[in-house]
């Protein structure tokens, strides 16, 4: 297999080894799923030993190792993405969970993928769709090497929606215009990220609707069942992941001002105001103090519910 150009042609691509981004990877997928969900969903999209699994955009290698368990004995993984450092921490894990079968790690394009068509039993991605500019095409490029009768799952979430919801927590409730005022940056910040090319929040709830374009079959929908909440004492692995994740959001001012940088330019570019976007990040500020003196004294709790999908489909025979 040869190098390949970038997993992403958006306009101003993620840089996935760069370390405030890399760290997202590790924290966000850490305890992202119910060890009984990964079960059911190894169960519902038919994953068996000995099958060949392309995963695009494979980052640390997370979906290989969750489902490995389920096709890995006499089977075969292969991670594509974009970053060779990160695919070489890959390799370096992989040597502790992909027994009895065999995995490998090249770099690759996700509009490209570097492979002949039909050859793999499965073909999988986890959060690479909502970064990409042309999700569609990516996802006609994982058709393509499937098998007939081949197996296509991703893993992508609503996260407009998501961000939509009220969450139930301690911080002080806003009042209704400034609900409507940060609900209006999320709308029209979507609407910016997507014209920048980095992507659409909402891609999850469209990716159905992709593969029956595509012309998938026996295409159907879950939802991560995972629950995010909050609460003293704190208690449990889980527990405290979120509480420091939480922290870092509240406490560390060069991603928090990293994070307003990159609203404001989607914001803008999705035609916002930005004397609103002043507004929405006073009110930002208002509230992290709280939040801060709220964990401090064992006080902060919070309870959501996010929108996260796994969507299967096959190709047809």
């Amino acid at each position: 297999m040869n190098r390949a150009s970038p997993i992403s042609e958006n306009k101003q691509g993620i840089d996935w080894a760069e370390k405030r981004w890399k760290e997202l990877l590790v924290e966000q997928r850490k305890f992202m799923w119910l060890e009984d969900t990964v079960d059911k969903l190894a169960d519902w999209t038919g994953l068996r030993p000995g099958m060949t699994a392309v995963d695009v955009g494979c980052g640390l290698g997370y979906l290989g190792y969750t489902y490995w368990r389920y096709f890995g004995e006499g089977g075969f993984y292969i991670g594509i993405d974009s970053s060779s450092e990160n695919l070489k921490d890959a390799a370096e894990a992989a040597k502790r969970w992909a027994v009895d079968g065999e995995a490998c790690f090249t770099t690759g394009e996700a509009y490209k993928l570097p492979f002949t068509d039909n050859v793999a039993d499965s073909v999988m991605c986890q959060v690479l769709l909502m970064h990409l500019e042309k999700p569609k095409l990516a996802l006609a490029e994982m058709v393509r090497v499937a098998k007939p009768g081949g197996l296509i799952i991703c893993e992508e979430p609503d996260n407009l929606s998501s961000m939509l919801v009220r969450r139930y927590s301690s911080a002080p409730e806003l009042d209704v215009e400034e609900e409507l005022l940060s609900r209006k940056v999320t709308l029209i910040g979507n609407e910016g990220r997507i014209k920048l090319g980095r992507g659409d929040q909402s891609v999850g709830a469209k990716v159905p609707r992709m593969m029956k374009q595509l012309g998938l079959y026996d295409v159907e929908i879950r939802q991560n069942d995972q629950v995010w909440f909050l609460q003293p004492p704190y208690e449990g692995p889980v527990q405290k992941h979120r509480l420091e994740m939480v922290k870092r959001n509240v406490s560390d001012e060069k991603r928090y001002k990293f994070w307003q940088k990159r609203g404001r330019e989607e914001f803008l570019a999705g035609g916002g105001d930005p004397e609103e976007y002043d507004r929405f990040v006073e009110l930002s500020d208002r509230f992290r103090p709280i939040i801060r003196r709220q964990i401090e004294e064992g006080e902060f709790f919070a309870c959501s519910a996010h929108h996260f999908f796994v969507i299967k489909g096959r190709k047809p025979r």
